[in-house]
């Protein structure tokens, strides 16, 4: 009898904790999105390395790095838009290419960073966020609950 209250007592503090891994809610697309177009940036310094950028308010963001286990949702501030996607890749499920949604985040009010997530995949989602470029070589604080990608255009290595 004793094993079955362990299991029984097993099989709820599982079921209890994938309960808990349900989808957080994020920030609703506004009215006014603005839909970003996908760009290139090539860095002539570093071997042409080239990287999707967007712009924002008369900014170039491009890739920087993504999300550490610091990261809470309550760290965004809005969704301001979505990435537009190639016809070619484009999901049956984004029948309206609105998925790829772009974030601002609190504690930022300069917009040095946004936050690129995918609002159709449920499961193992890892945001990227971008970095405007002309805070390089600029001294600032990076949040803590972002990991750079340690790309040589930002000078970090």
């Amino acid at each position: 009898m004793r094993k079955y209250a362990a299991f029984i007592c097993i099989f709820m503090i599982c079921l209890s904790a994938l309960s808990g891994c349900e989808r957080k809610h994020l920030p609703d697309l506004p009215g006014d999105a603005v839909a970003f177009e996908a760009g290139t940036f090539i860095d002539d310094e570093h071997d042409d390395d080239s990287f999707v950028t967007i712009e924002y308010n008369g900014r170039t963001y491009i890739a920087y790095g993504t999300i550490n286990s610091k990261f809470r949702y309550g760290f965004i501030d809005s969704c301001i838009g979505y990435l537009i996607q190639d016809g070619n890749i484009s999901s049956v499920v984004d029948l309206y290419n609105t998925n790829r949604r772009i974030y601002t985040l609190s504690g930022d009010p300069g917009h040095s960073f946004l936050m690129d997530y995918d609002d159709s995949v449920n499961l193992m989602n890892q945001p990227v966020f971008f970095r405007a470029t002309d805070t390089k070589g600029k001294t600032m604080d990076i949040p803590d609950y972002i990991d750079s990608f340690d790309y040589e255009f930002w000078g970090e290595q």
